[in-house]
């Protein structure tokens, strides 16, 4: 497992990143490289981070004072990771962590994984508010039609790779935002990466970055992707 590197991005997390981390000790202890972005946090994420660093050398973290969205700060992370496989995880603490150990431990077959909410669930199956439900698969309708992703859970908060595939993407990348996973899965896709989606148990969790306020500029970075 010392071959991983998780990636969790971060925007004002200091509510939820110490019991997040905790969680990922509890689960993965110090086999896992744990790296943190913390992207244009103004609250006190940086100074849970500089004492969780003291404990755990298996955490570190990178500290960027301007926002630079969701995708940016995974980038980031990619660009340092030097590990053979890589991947990156939410902050909230959603996903089973022993659904994830058990997709990093027989990770070998496949090139990227989605861990998904949403494979083999239906609409009241899936522990999320109504709206954002809805937003889901309207995105989903979308991302298949205009990108051709037929996948269940493209916005998925948690994917793993072979770094390979990463240095193939390179760093170039239209959008830093949220609709930067479809914008990875297409390049993955293109290159003929295999792509594997596989359920993972999670629970909604209050305080999401996300908001039905990033809609419109969802949409127009999906034009910009497919216009690509």
């Amino acid at each position: 497992m010392q071959n991983w590197t998780l990636i969790i991005p971060a925007y004002n997390e200091g509510l939820r990143i110490k019991n997040s981390l905790d969680s990922l000790y509890k689960v993965f202890g110090n086999s896992i490289k744990i790296l943190v972005v913390s992207n244009g946090s103004i609250d006190n994420t940086i100074e849970i981070l500089k004492k969780e660093k003291e404990k755990h050398s298996n955490l570190n973290f990178l500290e960027f004072p301007d926002k630079l969205g969701k995708g940016g700060a995974i980038l980031e992370g990619f660009k340092i990771s030097k590990t053979k496989y890589i991947g990156f995880i939410d902050a909230d603490d959603a996903f089973e962590l022993v659904d994830i150990k058990k997709i990093l431990d027989n990770f070998d077959n496949f090139d990227c994984i989605i861990a998904s909410k949403w494979k083999g669930r239906n609409f009241f199956q899936v522990d999320e508010p109504f709206l954002r439900k809805i937003f889901s698969r309207g995105w989903n309708v979308l991302v298949r039609i205009y990108l051709g992703l037929n996948y269940k859970d493209t916005q998925a908060g948690a994917k793993f790779f072979k770094k390979e595939v990463i240095n193939k993407m390179g760093y170039n990348f239209i959008t830093k935002g949220f609709a930067f996973d479809v914008e990875l899965l297409k390049k993955i896709k293109k290159n003929n990466f295999i792509i594997k989606e596989i359920y993972v148990s999670s629970k909604f969790i209050e305080g999401s970055t996300f908001s039905l306020k990033h809609c419109p500029s969802m949409f127009r970075d999906l034009l910009k992707i497919w216009l690509k």
